[in-house]
């Protein structure tokens, strides 16, 4: 019965971000996405057995073919296009975040610092598969950047803001 409650639990999470992450403001190639916010705040939350599946899941559902990616567009193509990379970040910014968090969950710095790290991490994905699949200067990519540096910011501030104290309130009781 415990494995049916975890796998469920997965699957919402996964549900979660399926509904969250299509919200985008188109910035170019790479838009600012809803993603990362739903991201930070559900590994803040949880710890890697929950969230990075449900980060697995929620790529694997849009490889094929369901409209999850920003802008409510799916496939294949979405992965290894331009912003691939960020999207496949997404599974080490979740275990990040999630690692810190459930080592150091009354440490309230640990919530943005973790974040932070997380979305390093994810930029290091991304820009390295941009770089390879585009013709893209570094002084071009690195203005790009500039502008999701500041949506990152207040996504953090806003899932610190969020998930500080969710996490206390829910008191998730993890199934072993």
């Amino acid at each position: 019965m415990k494995h049916i409650k975890n796998l469920t639990l997965r699957a919402i999470l996964a549900a979660v971000i399926c509904v969250i992450a299509p919200l985008s403001i188109p910035v170019g190639a790479v838009p600012v996405t809803a993603a990362t916010l739903i991201i930070f705040i559900i590994s803040a939350c949880m710890d890697m057995r929950f969230s990075v599946p449900a980060v697995l899941l929620y790529i694997a559902l849009g490889a094929v073919g369901l409209p999850v990616f920003s802008g409510f567009s799916g496939g294949f193509q979405i992965l290894s296009g331009a912003t691939g990379g960020f999207i496949i970040g997404y599974i080490p910014c979740a275990a990040v975040i999630s690692f810190m968090c459930s080592r150091y969950p009354r440490k309230k710095f640990i919530y943005p610092l973790s974040m932070a790290l997380g979305t390093v991490i994810c930029y290091l994905f991304g820009i390295l598969w941009f770089f390879y699949i585009s013709d893209t200067t570094f002084l071009g990519a690195g203005t790009v950047i500039l502008l999701f540096i500041v949506g990152d910011a207040v996504k953090i501030a806003v899932a610190c803001t969020v998930s500080i104290p969710l996490k206390s309130k829910l008191r998730f009781h993890y199934y072993k």
